[in-house]
């Protein structure tokens, strides 16, 4: 496998424009920025899907399904021009445009994250996995299983207090915590020793491969 060339010198350029987030210092370190961190990540992304081609997961992505460092502030508070962290996704179709459920993964000054699953989604879009958890709970009991094996469970940041609209009846149902979920996502917090001891894309790939039931479960 190819080295990805992850380096202190990736974190070093990734603090940097955390400390000086203007045009000047980018344009500056543009080309060392490309070389030392946003090339390694959209290579890490083909790996990753090289490795998935062949299991239950066969997500896809690299440099078009990586997110702009400049960022779209014409609706923002904030006006630096930059995100001080490089993020891209895992798909099904190998595009940004998806529905279905994914991989994100993010890396930072401090390290990352890898997140997998259905965020925030569109009320649409949320009836049918709501609907899916009454009808088949003992579908819905083997994602929660087949996470709590692997040392993960869902994210409650994005959660209701009260029962949606239209699910009232099921206030005592065994998953209605579950219900009130506006996002069905994972998500695991990574040091830089992931990235600069070469693990990334196993981590990767390990974490897709444990959230395949919660992949399949949310596909309707």
């Amino acid at each position: 496998m190819t080295d990805l060339h992850f380096t202190p010198k990736t974190f070093d350029l990734l603090e940097g424009l955390a400390a000086n987030n203007e045009k000047a210092w980018y344009d500056d370190h543009r080309d060392e920025f490309d070389t030392c961190v946003r090339q390694p990540f959209a290579m890490m992304l083909e790996q990753a899907t090289d490795i998935l081609a062949g299991t239950a997961v066969p997500l896809a992505g690299g440099p078009k399904t990586m997110f702009r460092q400049n960022r779209d502030v014409r609706f923002s508070k904030d006006k630096s021009p930059y995100s001080t962290h490089v993020s891209g996704v895992l798909t099904p179709s190998g595009t940004k445009a998806e529905k279905e459920g994914l991989v994100y993964v993010q890396l930072e000054p401090s390290g990352g994250l890898i997140a997998c699953g259905y965020y925030k989604l569109s009320p649409t879009a949320l009836g049918p996995i709501r609907d899916k958890i009454v009808e088949e709970p003992d579908e819905f009991a083997q994602v929660l299983k087949d996470l709590e094996t692997a040392g993960l469970s869902f994210s409650d940041e994005d959660k209701l207090t009260k029962m949606p609209r239209g699910y009232d009846a099921y206030a005592e149902h065994d998953y209605a915590d579950y219900i009130k979920l506006k996002s069905f996502v994972t998500l695991v917090h990574l040091g830089r020793g992931a990235w600069l001891d070469g693990d990334i894309v196993d981590c990767i790939v390990d974490y897709a491969k444990s959230c395949a039931s919660l992949l399949e479960f949310g596909r309707i």
